[in-house]
């Protein structure tokens, strides 16, 4: 009974601290892409000092510093190299971690530096686990992922974890400040730690007194398997971690996806599941056995990518489920000489911080400057990664596979007692159907009045203000109170890392109680979408030629007479709703000016118009609304044609 206690606690303190990482990491992502995006911006401008009062400005020594600040704490795995064997070292890691997520709330100077804190003592608590609890290792971040799930599907793909004065409201019985909560959890994770620490001493002095002691293996991770965790990390953190992403890349329904995806992040944590998968794989010769996995895992990735609804959907889930069991791969037990495991930590880290730069640039591709000696061809480098998402994932896929491919004569699945798989299916299905009532969809708000209908385009610039600003719920707040039935949104993320893994096209619509629709630009996760009040019959989408940035143009049919009884409003018909985004003008292109007749916006808007007859000519009988970002100034000879 003492064994199964103390397994408890170790599993509780692990999942805390996977989720404190795990949601560092993606604060810390979309923070200082925010951040280092305004002050970019903000030395651009003649005089600064006339927008120190903006909401969102940053300077660029501040963001310099963050930034330094972050590099210095992500360092904290080396102390693991020192404190290894120290059995007090893992109750020290953990509370660096709650000291870090709890200052984080507590000013906006300290923001960034608490993030990063947590973030680190986080990486150095993956060191002290492989090293002193190597089996425990993957339920760190399973179970970090899996808490991180449940959260954002709860709040309809955000985490309001990070404001402070948010209020969580526990039914009708009370309400608490997130400030106060994160400050509970954290002082509870500080007296789980010592509790833990202290069962495990008091054990570990009864078995030493015992005939036949030998003492617990340790383990350790190598520069391969550091490799294979910063895959890992990249698929779970772009795309496999987060429902709505994979819901978008798949083409599947959200709500019908979440608790299959949560049973996937969580079933390999299932010890008769991974006894059955390690005599699958036992079938295979070991020589062959990691290249076969790695051949699966990249056919169900481009499955889940060139293909749209429930096959797709699945391939994903699927995927989710083999990427959380390649974690036992990634370290090796035993009693090392030399233990390397912070370094190997490290290295995973910058694996991971080399993808997520690429992806980034696989949407911000467009506006890569032109680089100047010896640097003139960085910027085509960086420019060729557009439509490279499923690359990148390609790439993370062979990564997490390397420790596989190498490890041949053993398979590090082991099963366990009946009472731990009983208990683990117990959380998977109750996680799971917890999911899926959050993930259910909401009530739609209808118009006031059926016969006027106010109509609303709105650039939200990926969630944020002019300089950066996060203000999606200033979107909101402006869309309610201006009273509009139908909004067309441009320039909408749908679960990109840069801005905090929100689906905002579904947060809005629930926000707002509103229909919704949403068609990919970039790599499925950034487009254009429309909210409605009036129900949402059909909806299509076409991409616009584009040297720059890709623009793509939505076409939406409401059918507003679901909204009336009266039997003489049948004839009235649809009305159809073109949403669009253009590109920008180009002064340049390879050095020469661009002639007016090959600029982005006049092709595109000619494809558009020709898109747009081809549905409602030559009659022109039907009710057309057209709006969107143009990106061209009134005075554009453009906007002639569309009048």
């Amino acid at each position: 009974m003492s064994q199964i206690r103390q397994d408890f606690l170790r599993s509780l303190e692990a999942a805390s601290v996977g989720l404190c990482l795990v949601q560092s990491v993606r604060f810390l992502y979309a923070t200082l892409y925010a951040r280092a995006s305004s002050a970019d911006l903000a030395q651009r401008v003649p005089n600064f000092e006339s927008l120190r009062s903006v909401p969102g400005v940053v300077e660029i020594s501040t963001i310099q510093g963050e930034i330094v600040t972050l590099v210095a704490l992500l360092l904290l795995p080396l102390l693991a190299l020192i404190i290894g064997r120290w059995r007090a070292s893992l109750p020290l890691a953990v509370m660096l971690v709650a000291l870090g997520r709890s200052m984080a709330l507590q000013t906006a100077d300290f923001a960034i530096p608490g993030a990063a804190l947590a973030a680190g003592a986080g990486l150095l608590y993956l060191a002290l686990i492989i090293i002193r609890r190597p089996a425990f290792f993957p339920s760190v971040l399973l179970l970090g992922f899996g808490a991180d799930q449940l959260i954002r599907t709860a709040s309809d793909t955000a985490d309001y974890s990070w404001q402070n004065e948010y209020i969580v409201r526990f039914g009708d019985r009370f309400d608490l400040e997130m400030g106060i909560l994160i400050s509970l959890a954290t002082i509870t994770l500080i007296l789980i730690s010592i509790l833990t620490w202290y069962v495990e001493r008091y054990t570990a002095e009864i078995e030493r007194r015992q005939e036949g002691y030998a003492p617990p293996l340790g383990g350790q991770m190598n520069v391969w398997g550091g490799l294979g965790l910063g895959g890992i990390l990249y698929l779970e953190f772009t795309l496999l971690g987060l429902p709505n992403a994979v819901a978008h890349w798949s083409g599947a329904d959200y709500a019908g996806l979440v608790p299959w995806l949560m049973a996937a992040t969580l079933l390999p944590l299932v010890p008769e599941v991974r006894e059955q998968t390690k005599r699958f794989a036992g079938m295979f010769d070991g020589a062959w056995r990691g290249w076969l996995w790695v051949l699966m895992l990249g056919l169900l990735l481009v499955t889940g990518r060139r293909y749209d609804g429930l096959l797709a959907g699945m391939a994903l889930v699927f995927a989710q489920f083999m990427v959380g069991l390649t974690l036992w791969w990634v370290v090796q037990t035993g009693l090392p000489r030399r233990n390397v495991t912070g370094i190997a930590i490290l290295m995973g880290v910058i694996g991971f911080a080399a993808l997520a730069v690429g992806d980034y640039f696989t949407y911000d591709y467009a506006y890569v400057r032109d680089l100047n000696d010896p640097y003139q061809n960085v910027d085509n480098v960086l420019r060729s990664f557009r439509d490279m998402g499923l690359g990148l994932t390609l790439i993370a896929a062979l990564l997490l596979s390397i420790p596989m491919i190498l490890t041949r004569k053993r398979i590090p699945w082991r099963g366990g007692q009946a009472l731990y798989t009983l208990a683990t299916l117990v959380l998977i299905l109750g996680v799971s159907f917890a999911g899926a009532n959050f993930s259910v969809e909401h009530v739609v708000r209808r118009p006031i009045n059926p016969d006027c209908l106010r109509v609303a385009t709105f650039n939200i610039h990926g969630g944020y203000s002019q300089y950066f600003d996060p203000n999606l719920e200033r979107v909101a707040s402006l869309i309610e109170l201006n009273g509009a039935d139908v909004a067309l949104l441009q320039e909408v993320d749908t679960g990109r890392m840069a801005s905090f893994g929100v689906d905002q096209a579904l947060w809005l619509a629930r926000r707002l109680n509103m229909e919704w629709t949403f068609f990919p630009q970039n790599e499925s996760l950034q487009g254009i979408a429309v909210l409605s009040r009036v129900p949402i019959a059909e909806s299509f989408g076409l991409q616009l030629p584009s040297e720059g940035n890709q623009a793509a143009a939505q076409h939406v049919v409401l059918d507003p007479e679901r909204l009336v009884a009266d039997p003489l409003a049948a004839g009235l018909g649809n009305i159809h709703v073109y949403n669009a985004w253009l590109g920008f003008r180009e002064a340049q292109r390879d050095g020469l000016p661009v002639p007016e007749g090959e600029q982005d916006q006049n092709i595109q808007m000619r494809t558009l118009l020709d898109w747009i007859a081809a549905q409602h000519a030559p009659a022109w009988a039907d009710r057309v609304i057209l709006g969107g970002t143009f990106n061209f100034p009134p005075e554009s000879p453009l906007y002639t044609v569309l009048r």
